[in-house]
């Protein structure tokens, strides 16, 4: 019987053995590639990550300075404390340049306004973790 039929073989993809937890992390790296995109068209070409801070805590724990109104254009991180939820996160270090706060910037906001968009941020029910585009470099407007 072998060549009586003309059919040509196709490939049936095998199926995905991906669990939840895998396409939640696939999708979650998609997003931040994405950002990242988005960010290097906004602030140019410098180095640039994104810190995830779960709300594990009852504090965030984070110390800046800067602002607006400074000689620190931009807030920074100065101080991580214990026991917080960015220290509990582990992504977040101390000299990080934080330039926007779940899609919300912080360029060209003073140092009050900054902290009062980091809290409300923090303290946001909707959401059970912050998401930070974060620099090393400092980033002059």
């Amino acid at each position: 019987m072998d060549g009586c039929l003309d059919i040509t073989p196709i490939k049936i993809p095998r199926p995905s053995y991906l669990s939840f937890v895998d396409l939640a992390i696939i999708e979650a790296k998609e997003k931040e590639e994405t950002l990242l995109a988005s960010a290097k068209k906004k602030y140019g070409d410098i180095s640039m990550n994104i810190v995830i801070i779960y709300k594990t805590k009852p504090t965030l724990g984070v110390a800046i300075e800067g602002g607006l109104n400074t000689r620190q254009p931009i807030p920074k991180v100065i101080s991580i404390q214990h026991g917080g939820s960015a220290f509990e996160s582990g992504g977040l270090k101390c000299g990080h340049t934080i330039l926007e706060v779940n899609d919300q910037t912080l360029c060209g906001v003073d140092h009050r306004e900054a902290v009062r968009i980091i809290a409300d941020a923090f303290q946001d029910p909707s959401t059970n973790c912050l998401n930070l585009l974060v620099t090393m470099g400092s980033k002059k407007t």
